[in-house]
């Protein structure tokens, strides 16, 4: 059927969508495909959007992805949650962008009345916070762990690279207040009633093309408007270019606020719950090097390494790391050396001694200063940590990808 934010796509049933093999399911992951193989006619290209039957109002998702859909120019993936009668009952764009955006823009969509991170969150305009990995920077290492936590409170999102999540994120009852400052923080109160705004939400995947943003930005961008007048025609004619346009689901899992836990030291357990992987990640509570903790998606940093010796110092993972804006230090082990760093902005890097620095490339981002709201966290001083523990939430697990799938719930459209 037509895809409702009027994108170049096609999104196919489940039975075609297993026919055409853009959908895969195994023990372990969930992978939803674009069609990479055929000229696109009609609607448009071939797609998958996924959504759940289940309707939230208040919860902890958690989402483990091995993949996401790669940078290529059209597309426009997107991980969200949406209420009916849009806008009255609110979106959640937890990871979204389009074309070759180097960043995440996580946005609220509300009806009138509503104004998150200082700007109104009307309808298609929205009120934008930036952190997290997206596209190829997210792939280039295998993946993270994007989590959500909505109360009445207000909306606040997580990202952790693969290998650098809390040890209880995928647990039977996470505590967010243990773990590292949000990477936003759309705080609810008289400039916006997050129950009025947030309701009946509804879990989705998809991958579009074109369309009311993609398809908007494409004049715009000096690297992809000149590979066709349109959008719709490069996307059309160019199947290969979306051979990365997928998602591998490790695990999605919501949770629900147990009532009858009235203490974080409650004998009350939350229900069991059966990971869609049966091996992840071994997680860790903090990144490996303080340097590298904050969470806004402006840098990119790549390095490798030889084999490291057994007297190393602590080092930042091998592969990639988002930095904040700010001045960047790296710590490496012996042997290791940068070899890319990527910005969506101008940054100032330190290196060990008689450590290059490698040229810097500079990634568009998609969206102009003028239209997008950063967010600061706070630091996690003594009074945050005390303020984050009274408000900590005990959170039962709810709903699990692979048992609606197991048992022929949520829809393909």
């Amino acid at each position: 059927f037509d895809d409702p934010t009027h994108g170049y796509a096609n999104f196919v049933d489940q039975s075609t969508a297993r026919t055409k093999g853009l959908l895969e399911t195994d023990n372990q992951t969930v992978t939803l495909r674009a069609d990479s193989t055929n000229v696109a006619t009609g609607r448009g290209r071939d797609s998958l959007r996924l959504t759940s039957k289940a309707k939230y109002n208040h919860g902890l998702i958690v989402v483990d992805l091995a993949h996401m859909p790669g940078n290529a120019c059209g597309v426009w993936p997107a991980f969200w949650t949406t209420g009916p009668d849009w806008p009255s009952s609110g979106e959640i764009d937890i990871l979204e962008g389009v074309n070759l955006q180097a960043g995440n823009h996580m946005t609220m969509h509300t009806s009138e009345g509503c104004s998150l991170v200082g700007s109104s969150c009307f309808a298609h305009k929205g009120c934008t916070a930036k952190g997290g990995a997206f596209g190829d920077g997210f792939n280039l290492n295998k993946g993270g762990t994007y989590a959500t936590e909505w109360t009445s409170d207000g909306i606040k999102m997580w990202f952790f690279s693969s290998g650098q999540e809390p040890k209880d994120i995928l647990g039977e009852s996470p505590d967010p207040t243990k773990w590292a400052n949000p990477i936003s923080n759309f705080q609810g109160g008289s400039n916006c009633n997050i129950d009025s705004h947030f309701k009946d939400q509804q879990i989705v995947f998809d991958t579009t093309f074109c369309g009311d943003w993609a398809g908007r930005e494409w004049s715009k961008d000096n690297v992809c408007s000149v590979k066709a007048p349109t959008c719709e025609e490069y996307v059309q004619n160019n199947p290969k270019a979306f051979t990365e346009a997928y998602w591998t689901i490790n695990a999605l899992k919501v949770y629900e606020f147990d009532d009858s836990s009235t203490s974080p030291e409650s004998d009350q357990q939350p229900k069991p719950s059966i990971p869609i992987a049966t091996s992840l990640p071994q997680p860790s509570d903090s990144p490996s090097s303080e340097s590298i903790q904050a969470s806004a998606p402006s840098s990119l940093v790549t390095t490798s390494a030889e084999q490291p010796s057994e007297t190393t110092a602590p080092s930042v993972p091998l592969v990639t790391s988002y930095i904040d804006g700010g001045p960047i230090t790296v710590t490496l082990n012996p042997g290791s050396m940068v070899t890319q760093i990527i910005t969506a902005e101008p940054v100032t890097v330190t290196l060990p001694p008689g450590v290059p620095i490698p040229q810097q490339k500079q990634v568009q981002d998609g969206t102009s200063a003028q239209e997008s709201h950063r967010v600061d966290c706070p630091d996690d001083s003594e009074s945050t940590t005390e303020s984050r523990k009274k408000d900590r939430r005990n959170w039962r697990f709810r709903r699990h990808l692979a048992e609606h799938l197991r048992n022929g719930g949520g829809h393909y459209s």
